[in-house]
């Protein structure tokens, strides 16, 4: 089943409900982190569950502009609307795998252990994510706004660094490494951000 050509309504119909997934994904990182600040000295700090969600928030950035460039597909179909969908909600759950609820009756939060409880899940969320992005770049290659056919390559180049160093931080055992995967992450995703989500950059 095929729709209408363009960017016109199907590509303003789609995207408002992609962003509005997108939006409630945000919603748990921002509501959590609320929460943790009128929390104060009742959470024990957690640098890698901070610089984490922090990168989640990235990516969602990363992914939410980069639908933007889907303004030059020629025709929609189920199967690039599922996909588009697909993405989102994977996104979502990159993202509210974070999630943080307080009451201000609650002893606390301690963060370290929570995101070590969560770490596999979290991190298979984020695993999920980058192949799904890679799979998309390849199956879009001929469809976004300022992107050459084959850039694609170069993209997913650019993203296999992302999922070595997903799989570092959700299976390595020493912190140097999970800090290590961090800090790489965070770097290629503000690097990707630049050089690639804003069509015709």
């Amino acid at each position: 089943m095929r729709f209408s050509q363009g960017g016109g309504p199907v590509f303003e119909h789609v995207t408002i409900l992609l962003s509005f997934v997108y939006a409630l994904a945000l919603t748990h990182l921002l509501s959590s982190a609320t929460d943790l600040a009128i929390a104060g000295k009742r959470v024990r700090f957690s640098g890698l569950y901070l610089a984490w969600a922090t990168i989640a928030v990235l990516l969602l950035l990363i992914n939410w502009v980069s639908i933007w460039g889907l303004t030059a597909l020629k025709q929609w179909t189920v199967a690039e609307i599922l996909l588009q969908f697909l993405t989102a909600i994977i996104q979502y759950f990159t993202c509210s795998t974070f999630r943080v609820s307080m009451n201000d009756d609650d002893d606390g939060v301690d963060l370290p252990a929570l995101y070590q409880h969560r770490r596999r899940l979290i991190f298979g969320a984020f695993l999920a994510l980058t192949v799904i992005s890679m799979f998309v770049n390849w199956w879009d290659r001929n469809n976004m706004a300022g992107v050459a056919p084959n850039d694609w390559i170069v993209e997913d180049l650019t993203i296999i660094p992302g999922v070595v160093a997903v799989m570092l931080a959700g299976w390595a055992r020493p912190a140097w490494l999970q800090w290590l995967a961090a800090v790489s992450m965070f770097v290629m995703s503000i690097d990707f951000l630049l050089r690639y989500t804003m069509p015709g950059s």
